[in-house]
């Protein structure tokens, strides 16, 4: 599997109380308190983590998943954000991995995987391309409160 830190047999990575990740390159974003990732990167922990632990059924009747989803930004944002808060909640013990799963990782997976998620118009043969982007207008001037 591509993703898998060092170690794994010894890595406590639903982040178990007193867990010592391997030692590994710092990732952008890691916390000031000098906790170190476990992943480096969204993709790694996608593949390495994510994926093996969402065994779903796909197609019609199942799930729905392109390999490219690196390419579709919602996917690439909701992916990213999961990860960054799996580094996170982990260093909180079990139960914050229990409110991962409950309330991030199967709420947004789900969603994301949906038949009418980002991934609905994808078919390696008939849809090789990305859905497009809902059509949008441009709002008067002064319309919306600037933050500036």
């Amino acid at each position: 599997m591509i993703g898998m830190p060092p170690n794994d047999d010894e890595l406590d990575l639903d982040g178990g109380e007193g867990s010592e990740p391997a030692p590994g390159p710092s990732a952008a974003g890691q916390e000031a308190e000098g906790r170190s990732f476990v992943y480096e990167d969204a993709e790694q922990w996608l593949h390495g983590y994510a994926l093996p632990r969402y065994l779903r059924k796909q197609g019609p009747s199942g799930r729905a998943w392109a390999p490219n989803w690196y390419e579709y930004p919602e996917v690439y944002s909701v992916v990213t954000a999961l990860w960054e808060t799996w580094e996170q909640m982990r260093w909180d013990g079990p139960l914050q991995i229990l409110v991962f799963y409950r309330d991030y990782f199967y709420p947004l997976m789900d969603r994301v995987t949906a038949q009418d998620g980002p991934f609905h118009e994808y078919d390696k043969v008939m849809h090789p391309e990305l859905p497009g982007m809902f059509p949008v207008h441009q709002a008067p001037d002064g319309y919306f409160r600037s933050s500036v």
